[in-house]
């Protein structure tokens, strides 16, 4: 249950304590968490290499939480975008809502991806080769599959469209032992001592257990904290709000819920109609 005195007024530093609270709660299947986990290069390297089932993906760039714009200004903030040495690209994506993973957001997020890959002048075969990954909370696609590999095929022959566009699902819930579902359940462990793999196991210590790792996650959830104070200006929800600020009200939205607040703590933050905040979070409700 969200602390009912969060958003009573107080310091920095009694914030800082609740902020740890719920710190301790967090797994890499939550947003703000998983892209602070990531910010580790040899994360993301890791989480490939096993869902690719490559041991020898070496990432070499990567941005996390940037906002990808088509022509008509439509925008989607892609989790991670990250690079390899052999100039694949691979945008993961962790989604705990069903909708967040629908066919036509991968759809989508292709899109997006040669959008922003492809230079003006440069020709069409210069696009490089792009996975779209879903990790999903949820068996989205309902095959019941560890993994899903989605690819173009001629009808006739059967043969692969040879594209370079890669679509995945992977099915958090399957948790066997085998490398993925060992990944699987490192993804939804609250103590980095309940984890298989090192690497993860040593990022999430640091965020968790160690005195600055534990400040950079308080200051990114102060962040957010102050993002939905300053909505205070959208009162007039009907008196013409732009698209673009409720877009970022509704985006602080389901990251204070995140944080634990009820509805109506979120409503007095953002300064919206708890109608409206009900809304939103329904339709991420899966």
């Amino acid at each position: 249950m969200a602390d009912s005195t969060i958003l009573q007024p107080e310091g920095l530093e009694q914030r800082y304590e609740r902020y740890k609270e719920k710190i301790k709660h967090f797994t890499i299947m939550n947003d703000i968490f998983m892209r602070n986990v990531l910010k580790e290069t040899a994360c993301t390297e890791y989480i490939l290499q096993v869902i690719m089932n490559r041991t020898d993906i070496k990432v070499i760039d990567q941005t996390l939480q940037k906002d990808y714009k088509n022509l008509q200004g439509r925008s989607a903030i892609l989790d991670c975008v990250a690079k390899d040495a052999e100039n694949n690209f691979f945008n993961v994506e962790i989604q705990g809502e069903n909708d967040g993973a629908s066919p036509k957001r991968a759809r989508y997020h292709c899109g997006l991806l040669d959008m922003n890959l492809l230079n003006p002048v440069d020709p069409f075969d210069r696009l490089p080769e792009t996975y779209v990954i879903f990790i999903t909370k949820n068996d989205v696609l309902g095959y019941n599959q560890p993994i899903s590999h989605i690819q173009r095929r001629i009808k006739e022959t059967e043969d692969i469209f040879q594209d370079g566009q890669h679509i995945l699902y992977v099915n958090s819930k399957k948790q066997d032992d085998t490398e993925l579902g060992r990944l699987m359940h490192d993804l939804h462990c609250k103590e980095a001592d309940e984890m298989y793999s090192n690497i993860l196991a040593t990022r999430v210590h640091q965020l968790k257990e160690t005195e600055e790792g534990v400040n950079q996650m308080c200051q990114e959830l102060e962040e957010i904290y102050n993002e939905g104070k300053q909505f205070g200006f959208l009162r007039g929800e009907q008196s013409g709000v732009q698209k673009g600020e409720l877009k970022k009200a509704r985006e602080t939205t389901l990251a204070l819920l995140e944080m634990g607040m009820s509805a109506e703590q979120i409503a007095k933050a953002v300064n919206l109609s708890i109608e409206t905040i009900q809304n939103w979070i329904s339709e991420t409700s899966f």
